[in-house]
């Protein structure tokens, strides 16, 4: 079904490689009055997206929409929730998401909130090749009434496309093969000298080239640097040389466009690790740009909100930019948190969770985390887990949250029946949505989930947000 909607958006795009400034995106209201802007229709990656709504009813709900190609041809898709304002208009930067795949007043929640449409495999991620020829490619639409993502959604009351670049046509790239260094080195328009940058990514290894094509858009000669699982380096990461990392920085502050004597680093997952090594070890680094910390995201969130931390009942981190990776001892000043999002993120480790007495909800999905060691610090007072989106196999451990009720982890790696039993300890859980896993899945296909599910998990009254219903109420009724 998607590969075929795939095909028929692409076919109806038509959009080529131009420069930045020549093309624009222009909206088509399917019903008449209904006007969206989505500015810049044709920008870089990183620019903000200013997308506004007008010709609605005052107060009239409507789902905003955005649904995205990617570079091999895979859908991805967000939704959210909005109501008119007394004029009929609505703007992203400013009104609040009511629903759908996120809450609150995010102008770029459509974007970060992107996950793999309908039939495509829920394990994918979204990665950019090809920086210089190809764009991300979205089509924002907003439509009649409040829609759930994956579900037949209302008329359609106007669309704009979108073009998001990874680089402007000025851009140059060089392939590197210089001694053991391999890569792609990024240098902006014009002589120079420019700041000189290193930029790695973590363990899931090749080349990546997004970030640093961005970063010579912005004045900075950006080598995107791999370091196993690329041509002919290493297949796998393992007995990682310092001198390999040496031999990179040197090829960047010798280059002729580079203003030196020192170069800066960025990283993430394993890079950012790599990087401070760096510029522990080699003199010619003096910069690193890392995660962001769980006390820097506390910071912005306190700016943006206006409440303390300490007093807050509801803290959002999530879609730290840079992500956050560590979930580090900072958290211990919540003591009156109720609510907890840290989804969209790096984090790998739940952990430092000891002085959240009163956390009653916690939201960690679209991370890296591969268990649930850590839970045992909320133990007795957590209600709900949200842990979509992540690579969690084994259940080990689960049975510490005594007062759980409501746990969704759609989106993981279970594949064993016995991992699933582990969720028949929880005493008090009553809503589970497990749609996505290997299990799942491979019982679906046989018609059989549902009742083996709950003949497993008796006590459960909804399961992937349809209703339990018991062979005795079926009875009674």
């Amino acid at each position: 079904m998607w590969r075929s909607a795939g095909a028929a958006f692409r076919a109806c795009s038509g959009f080529g490689r131009q420069p930045l400034r020549g093309l624009s995106a222009s909206p088509s209201g399917a019903q008449k009055g209904v006007t969206l802007s989505v500015s810049p229709p044709v920008g870089l990656a990183d620019e903000p997206l200013h997308i506004q709504v007008q010709g609605l009813s005052p107060g009239e709900p409507v789902t905003v929409r955005a649904l995205a190609v990617s570079y091999y041809g895979r859908l991805f898709q967000s939704c959210a929730h909005y109501e008119a304002d007394n004029i009929g208009a609505l703007d992203l930067t400013k009104d609040p998401s009511q629903g759908g795949d996120y809450t609150g007043v995010e102008p770029m929640g459509l974007m970060w909130s992107l996950t793999p449409a309908g039939m495509e495999n829920p394990y994918i991620r979204m990665v950019q090749r090809s920086v210089l020829k190809k764009p991300l490619k979205l089509e924002v639409t907003v439509h009649q009434a409040h829609n759930q993502t994956g579900l037949l959604l209302g008329q359609v009351l106007a669309s704009a496309r979108v073009e998001r670049w990874y680089a402007t046509p000025e851009i140059r790239a060089i392939r590197v093969r210089e001694g053991t260094v391999r890569g792609s080195f990024f240098l902006p328009p014009g002589d120079g000298p420019f700041p000189g940058v290193i930029d790695m990514f973590g363990d899931e290894g090749g080349l990546h080239e997004f970030r640093a094509s961005l970063l010579a858009c912005r004045g900075f000669a950006t080598l995107a640097l791999p370091y196993f699982a690329f041509e002919d380096l290493p297949p796998i990461m393992k007995d990682l040389n310092l001198d390999y990392f040496a031999q990179a920085a040197k090829f960047v502050q010798n280059h002729p466009k580079v203003k030196g004597p020192k170069i800066g680093v960025i990283g993430s997952g394993k890079g950012a690790e790599l990087a401070f090594s760096m510029a522990t070890f080699l003199p010619d680094v003096a910069a690193v740009a890392k995660a962001t910390t769980i006390k820097e995201a506390l910071a912005r969130w306190e700016e943006k909100s206006g409440q303390k931390p300490s007093e807050a009942k509801e803290v959002k981190l999530y879609a730290q930019i840079p992500p956050v990776e560590k979930m580090d001892a900072s958290l211990s000043m919540l003591a009156n948190c109720e609510k907890l999002s840290l989804s969209t993120n790096c984090i790998e480790k739940i952990a430092n969770l000891n002085g959240l007495k009163n956390l009653r909800i916690l939201s960690l999905g679209r991370n890296n985390i591969k268990n649930l060691n850590g839970l045992e610090a909320v133990g007795d007072t957590l209600e709900e887990l949200w842990i979509s989106y992540n690579f969690i196999e084994k259940l080990k451990g689960i049975h510490v949250m005594k007062r759980l009720k409501i746990l969704y982890m759609s989106n993981n790696l279970v594949r064993e029946w016995g991992e699933f039993v582990k969720l028949a300890e929880l005493g008090c859980l009553e809503e589970l949505v497990f749609v996505g896993n290997p299990l799942e899945e491979k019982c679906s296909s046989e018609g059989n989930w549902i009742d083996e599910a709950t003949r497993r998990v008796p006590r459960l009254k909804k399961l992937d947000g349809v209703p339990v219903i018991k062979e005795d109420e079926e009875e009674e009724g």
